[in-house]
C-alpha cells in the first residue's frame, strides 16, 4: 500500500514542449498558499478546468481499482474531492453556471451519487481488510515501526557504552548505525510484500462485490473523458499531445499508448491519449458520433423545443422555443455524443406537415425548414428518448439548425437534461 499517495499525485507524462505554455504539469503537486482563497468555479480558465478534470479521471479510476491502497485514510479522498470536485463543479446552490459542460457534469455527479459510491467502495475495502487482521494503513504501520527503530537505535547508542565500557566503540556503534539506517527500509519492504500478497488475494472480491457502484462511477469518469476531449478539440489542441494514466480498461474515446514504470519502486501504469472522433484527425473536421452534426462549425445552431406537449395521436402540439448561446453548446454536444440514432421514416406522424412546418424560427427570425428527423436514445440517461430534427441552412443568416425535442413517451426528464427539454 505504500506509494498509494505517490501514485495519485505522481506527475503524468509531460505534454510536448510546444503545448507547455498552455497546459503545464497537469497532475503534478501544486504548492498552494493556505491563505489564498479557492477559485470561484465561474472563474476557472481552460488550463484550470483541464487540470482538474484530468485529476478527477486519475484519482477516481485509481480509487476504483486500488481501493485497498486507500483504506483507513478517511481524509485522503476528502482532500482530493475538495481540491478537484468543488472548484470544478461548484455547489448545488449555484443556479447560474457559465459553462454548460460543467453543469452537465455536476448534474451527472448528483444523479449518480458519485461521492457516496466511491466512499462505499473504500468502506467495503476497509471491512475486508479488518476481517483479515489489517486495522491500519500500511503507511501508518511503517511509520510506527520506523519511530520504534529510531528510538531503539538512539537508546542503544547511549546505553551500550555504559553497559560495555571497555568494548571497542567501533564494534558497538557500527551495528547500531546499520540498524538505525537499514531497519526502517527492511520493515517497509516486509510490510509492502505482506500487503501486496493480501491485495492479490482479496482485490478481485471487492471489485466483484462493488461492481454496481464501480460501474456508476465509471460512467461519470467517461463523462469527464468526453468533456476533456471536446474542450481540447474546441481549443484546437492536438489530442495526441495530452497523455494521462488510466488504471482500468473499457473507456471509450481514448487509445492506449504505452506502459510506463514496472521497475522497483515504480508500479506499472498504462498511458493513454484521447482518440479523435471518427473521420477526424489533427487537420480535419469531425462529426458528432452517429448524429451527422458537424463539430466546431461556427454556423451550427441548436434550438430547444421546451415544455413539449403531444396530442392523443403522438403529434407535437405545443412547445416554447429556446435558442442557447454558443458558449452553452457543451451540454447538447455531450448528449449527442452519448446517443444512438434511428431515422424516423414518417416524421409527419410526429410533426404534422413536417417539411413545411413553420412554427420554429431561426435566431434571425426566419422559419426553419426541416428536412430530417431522428429518434435518439442517450446511453448515459437510461436510454432517455428524444427527437433530433435537422433543418436546411438558413437562407437569411446561413446557420445550420439542429432542433432537440422531448418525445411523448417520457414520464420525466433526467436532471442533467432539464435545461434542454424543460
Amino acid at each position: 500500500m505504500s506509494n498509494s499517495d505517490e501514485n495519485l499525485d505522481e506527475n503524468s507524462p509531460e505534454p510536448q514542449e510546444d503545448l507547455g505554455s498552455k497546459i503545464k504539469n497537469l497532475l503534478g503537486k501544486r504548492e498552494e498558499n493556505p491563505e489564498e482563497p479557492k477559485k470561484d468555479p465561474t472563474e476557472l480558465n481552460f488550463q484550470d478546468i483541464l487540470e482538474k478534470e484530468l485529476g478527477i479521471i486519475k484519482v477516481y479510476d485509481y480509487a476504483l481499482n486500488n481501493s485497498l491502497d486507500l483504506v483507513f485514510q478517511p481524509k485522503l479522498m476528502e482532500k482530493y474531492q475538495d481540491e478537484l470536485i468543488a472548484p470544478l463543479l461548484g455547489t448545488v446552490e449555484m443556479n447560474e453556471f457559465p459553462d454548460s459542460g460543467r453543469m452537465f457534469l455536476r448534474d451527472e455527479w448528483e444523479r449518480l451519487d458519485v461521492k457516496t459510491k466511491v466512499s462505499s467502495v473504500i468502506t467495503h475495502a476497509e471491512e475486508v481488510a479488518s476481517a483479515n487482521g489489517i486495522k491500519s494503513s500500511s503507511q501508518k504501520v511503517v511509520g510506527r515501526w520506523s519511530v520504534i527503530i529510531m528510538v531503539a537505535s538512539m537508546g542503544l547508542y547511549f546505553l551500550l557504552p555504559t553497559i560495555f565500557p571497555n568494548a571497542n566503540t567501533t564494534t558497538i556503534m557500527i551495528p547500531t548505525f546499520l540498524f538505525m539506517c537499514m531497519g526502517p527500509q527492511l520493515v517497509k519492504t516486509l510490510i509492502e510484500k505482506k500487503f501486496a500478497k493480501f491485495k492479490l488475494e482479496f482485490l478481485q472480491t471487492i471489485l466483484d462485490d462493488e461492481q454496481e457502484n464501480i460501474q456508476d462511477v465509471r460512467v461519470f469518469i467517461q463523462d469527464i473523458i468526453d468533456d476533456v476531449r471536446d474542450r481540447l478539440i474546441s481549443q484546437k489542441v492536438a489530442l495526441e499531445k495530452i497523455q494521462f494514466v488510466l488504471f482500468s480498461e473499457g473507456y471509450t474515446n481514448v487509445q492506449f499508448v504505452r506502459t510506463q514504470g514496472g521497475n522497483r519502486g515504480s508500479p506499472l501504469r498504462s498511458i493513454y491519449q484521447f482518440e479523435y472522433p471518427e473521420g477526424m484527425g489533427p487537420a480535419t473536421t469531425s462529426q458528432y458520433g452517429k448524429s451527422g452534426i458537424p463539430e466546431d462549425d461556427s454556423k451550427d445552431m441548436f434550438i430547444y423545443l421546451q415544455k413539449s406537449e403531444f396530442d392523443d395521436e403522438g403529434r407535437l402540439a405545443t412547445f416554447t422555443v429556446e435558442i442557447p448561446h454558443k458558449d452553452n453548446y457543451k451540454l447538447p454536444e455531450a448528449l449527442l455524443n452519448a446517443s444512438d440514432f434511428t431515422e424516423v421514416d414518417e416524421p409527419d406522424l410526429v410533426i404534422e406537415g413536417f417539411a413545411n412546418y413553420n412554427k420554429i424560427q431561426c435566431e434571425c427570425g426566419n422559419n426553419v425548414q426541416l428536412y430530417d428527423m431522428k429518434t435518439s436514445r442517450s446511453a448515459l440517461h437510461n436510454d432517455f428518448e428524444f427527437y433530433l430534427m435537422i433543418g436546411k441552412k438558413c437562407s437569411k443568416c446561413g446557420k445550420n439548425p439542429y432542433v432537440l425535442c422531448n418525445s411523448p413517451g417520457n414520464a420525466e426528464v433526467p436532471g442533467g437534461l432539464k435545461q434542454i427539454f424543460e
